[in-house]
């Protein structure tokens, strides 16, 4: 059963998803492991930045374990009634993903110590009497952008822990291959190095690209064939530049070039560029601290020179 519905795109079997070859291989151990014993799979800790492959790493593994799989984001869990609801809904062996684990607020963490433990849950009633109610084993598998955030009790909680690491060019490359496979674009070796030349390695982006570039080759061109001409065109229209620079981070840092290298607080850059604080930490930042363009503490930022 799934709570949120699955990207049709996304890898389905440990063989097809590129990279993070140190996660999968434990993983599998994990997978048969259970499945000999009979057993539910341990919880699982996912932590990395958006768009890596944390959602489609727990599909992968509900469906090698034939688990069902229910997929929830933070923000539909407000209270510890509303986690206590879903946990009495899991069956034996299911899955529960949860995405931004880190945001949960304390008092909905806290319902899930004897849960993930104990398979069980605490709960007080209204006349003061503390009861345990039994709920099947299940795994729970959560993802967060922040692992600083978590608290030891929780993290402690997680058997396995996994933390996934940047994708090299080469599996750079056959992420791009597999998205343009499935678009059915026709590309050479050579025009797939230039778009990984170009681009940044995160898989959400680059699915995201593909689905860009079929659209233009649909509309201007004769075919579906990516050549190094239509790429230049197509590259013109995009208003980006390496590494997936947009307009944003351009404006972003031509703010800091106009401080001439001294700092420049993040409360003023967010309102120089209409966004809130943590859509700037979350959307802008990443990118231009990975490409070394930025040094930045909690409250100032400075350009780099190149």
């Amino acid at each position: 059963m799934l709570v949120e519905p699955i990207n049709k795109s996304r890898p389905k079997h440990f063989t097809e998803f590129v990279g993070q070859e140190h996660i999968k291989n434990v993983l599998q151990t994990a997978i048969q492991s259970s499945i000999t014993s009979n057993q539910a799979l341990w919880h699982i800790l996912l932590s990395w930045k958006s768009g890596f492959g944390k959602t489609t790493l727990a599909i992968i593994t509900a469906t090698s374990t034939k688990s069902n799989i229910k997929i929830i984001t933070w923000y539909a869990i407000h209270k510890p009634s509303e986690l206590i609801s879903l946990l009495n809904l899991l069956q034996e062996w299911d899955i529960l993903f949860i995405d931004e684990i880190h945001r949960l607020k304390a008092p909905v963490e806290e319902v899930l110590y004897t849960a993930m433990e104990d398979n069980t849950i605490d709960m007080i009633l209204p006349d003061g009497h503390h009861i345990k109610l039994p709920i099947e084993p299940f795994t729970l598998i959560w993802a967060t952008t922040k692992l600083e955030s978590l608290s030891e009790p929780l993290k402690n909680r997680f058997v396995y822990q996994f933390h996934m690491e940047p994708y090299t060019f080469e599996e750079k490359k056959l992420i791009i291959q597999r998205y343009l496979t499935l678009q059915n674009i026709i590309f050479s070796e050579d025009i797939v190095t230039v778009i990984a030349d170009h681009i940044a390695n995160v898989p959400r982006q680059i699915a995201n690209f593909c689905h860009q570039l079929k659209d233009y080759l649909v509309v201007h061109s004769k075919d579906l064939e990516i050549t190094h001409k239509k790429w230049d065109a197509f590259w013109d229209r995009t208003s980006l530049e390496k590494w997936w620079i947009t307009l944003l981070h351009k404006r972003y840092l031509s703010i800091l070039e106009e401080a001439n290298y001294s700092p420049v607080g993040l409360k003023t850059l967010s309102v120089k560029l209409w966004m809130s604080e943590k859509s700037i930490e979350n959307d802008i930042e990443p990118l231009l601290f990975e490409l070394n363009r930025i040094e930045k503490t909690n409250r100032w930022r400075v350009i780099k020179e190149l």
